[in-house]
């Protein structure tokens, strides 16, 4: 067993999902963690299939296999994923969250959603405003400074985009809210917002122009899945406007990134497993989509998930594991399988 090639070649198939959740559980950009790791794991797994084509070791086969039937279960994936897009089942469609993000738009996009939010509260009745706005702007009073200038940059680009009349109603609302909270909190709101005009005004490019934290509204009440993806929706063409740029050029990213993660959630399969069999193929479709179930929330922290969003994902990872589970059984020979952990261990043969 060539341990160091076989781990190595492991290792680096963490990078791409390890970009997508320092983004957003640890607010480090994914364009920096690739721009850092991303081309050394990518040498690196081409090193190690290279030596194993050069020294005929079948590990070499567990990649290749691993990269092939990654790729097609990504598209079985999809084929089930879009028809829960286009159902409503997902927050949106996530590729493109993932473009989104990869592309460095992810702050714009955020801050032209809030402003979308604040732009649909505002025409509501007085005390329907009133009780929306208010678990949102005592949940603001708490949060770090760098997450409330998020939040009050914002809600200041939805208050520009309003009539007067409309926007007046809104700050009085805003005002009474203020009112209510501790004098502390009040303060923290009200300095933050002081400092967001003052940036506005220096810059001479309006709010577009005022520097914010790389960091989501985390401490916000969460919004129903619905709702997310309506202001998604709605919030997106403006950040492409905004950036010069297009949404296919956005789609075209994103989706490369979803299928090198649908690749590097297979190379590990069947370096662990070989050949495998048709249980260990399912349970690790049952493995990914757990993982997904458990990091969606802290990923996308303003979504309040609805108790049924797990179902079409699961069904969808089930389609996901069936092309690698065939493909691993017909294509992996019995030395092949000796090469992957468990072969290794004289547990699978």
């Amino acid at each position: 067993m060539d341990w160091l090639v076989w781990i190595s070649a492991f290792v680096v198939q963490g990078v791409p999902i390890g970009a997508l959740l320092f983004d957003r559980m640890f607010d480090i950009p994914a364009r920096k963690f690739f721009a850092i790791l991303g081309p050394p794991a990518l040498l690196i797994f081409l090193a190690d299939l290279a030596y194993a084509y050069a020294t005929q070791n079948p590990i070499f086969d567990l990649l290749v296999v691993g990269v092939i039937s990654g790729l097609i279960a990504s598209l079985a994936l999809d084929a089930v994923r879009l028809i829960g897009v286009a159902l409503g089942l997902f927050p949106t469609d996530m590729p493109t969250v993932f473009g989104v993000i990869i592309t460095g738009l992810a702050p714009q996009q955020q801050r032209n959603m809030l402003a979308t939010m604040v732009a649909r509260m505002a025409p509501l009745p007085p005390q329907e405003r009133l009780e929306m706005m208010r678990p949102r702007v005592q949940s603001m009073a708490k949060l770090t400074l760098e997450r409330r200038k998020v939040v009050v940059t914002g809600m200041m680009t939805g208050l520009s985009l309003l009539t007067e009349d409309v926007r007046q109603g809104m700050l009085q609302t805003q005002m009474a809210l203020l009112g209510e909270l501790p004098s502390e909190g009040r303060r923290a709101i009200m300095a933050t917002m002081d400092q967001v005009m003052m940036e506005q005004g220096q810059s001479g490019d309006g709010l577009h122009a005022v520097r914010t934290a790389y960091v989501q509204p985390r401490g916000m009440p969460k919004i129903p899945m619905a709702t997310f993806r309506s202001l998604f929706d709605v919030a997106l063409p403006v950040t492409i406007k905004e950036a010069g740029t297009s949404i296919g050029w956005v789609r075209l990213w994103g989706y490369l990134w979803h299928f090198i993660n649908g690749i590097v959630l297979v190379v590990p399969y069947t370096l662990l497993f070989g050949a495998g069999s048709w249980s260990l193929a399912i349970g690790w479709g049952i493995f990914v989509w757990l993982m997904m179930m458990a990091l969606m929330p802290p990923m996308m922290p303003m979504i309040r998930f609805p108790w049924w969003f797990v179902i079409w994902p699961f069904i969808a990872h089930i389609a996901f594991a069936i092309p690698y589970g065939y493909l691993a059984l017909q294509l992996l020979s019995q030395e092949a399988t000796a090469k992957s952990l468990l072969g290794a261990l004289g547990l699978i043969g």
